[in-house]
C-alpha cells in the first residue's frame, strides 16, 4: 500500500493548500500551549466556539480515519481501492475534509490574525478544489455506484 498517490489538483497547489492548513493547526496548537488555556477557567466566546469546532474536527478526522483504514492516501491511490460507504461515510462523503476544515477554521477563529485567516482561506478552497477533482476520479472508478452514493449523501454535511 502506497500511502502517497497522486495529486488529484497542480501538485504545487495541492501541497502549497495543505501545507497552509497545516500551518493554522500548528499555530493553533502552539497559542493554546504557550497561553496555558488549560490555566484559564473563564472561557471567552471566542475560545469556546474555537475549541468547539476544534473538537468536533477531531471527531469527523479520528472517525473517518478509522473507517477508511488502509484506504487512506494523500491523493489518489494507483492500486485498486473499494468505495467506502458505511459508517461515517453515510453521513458526508468527506468527512475527513469537514474535519480538516473544522480544524482550519477553529484556527482560524482563535488566532483572528489576518496571516492565519488568508492562510485558513486558501487552504479551504485549495480541498474543496481537491474534493471536487477526487469526485471526478471517484466517478470514474466507480462509476454507477458512486453516482448512486453521490445522490444520497452530501459532500460536506
Amino acid at each position: 500500500m502506497e500511502l502517497i498517490g497522486k495529486p488529484p489538483i497542480n501538485p504545487l497547489l495541492f501541497y502549497t493548500g495543505k501545507i497552509s492548513g497545516y500551518i493554522t493547526w500548528i499555530v493553533f496548537i502552539y497559542t493554546i500551549i504557550r497561553d496555558g488555556i488549560g490555566v484559564n477557567i473563564v472561557f471567552n466566546f471566542k475560545e469556546i466556539v474555537a475549541f468547539s469546532l476544534f473538537s468536533l474536527g477531531l471527531m469527523f478526522s479520528v472517525v473517518s480515519i478509522l473507517n477508511i483504514g488502509s484506504s487512506i492516501r494523500l491523493g489518489l491511490p494507483n492500486e485498486d481501492t473499494v468505495l467506502k460507504s458505511n459508517g461515517i461515510y453515510r453521513i458526508s462523503r468527506n468527512p475527513m475534509y469537514v474535519g480538516f476544515g473544522l480544524f482550519t477554521i477553529s484556527s482560524m477563529v482563535y488566532s483572528m490574525n489576518y496571516i492565519i485567516i488568508a492562510l485558513g482561506l486558501f487552504s479551504l478552497i485549495v480541498y474543496h478544489l481537491i474534493i471536487k477533482s477526487e469526485e471526478k476520479f471517484l466517478l470514474n472508478r466507480f462509476g454507477n455506484d458512486y453516482e448512486i452514493y453521490r445522490k444520497n449523501v452530501r459532500r460536506y454535511l
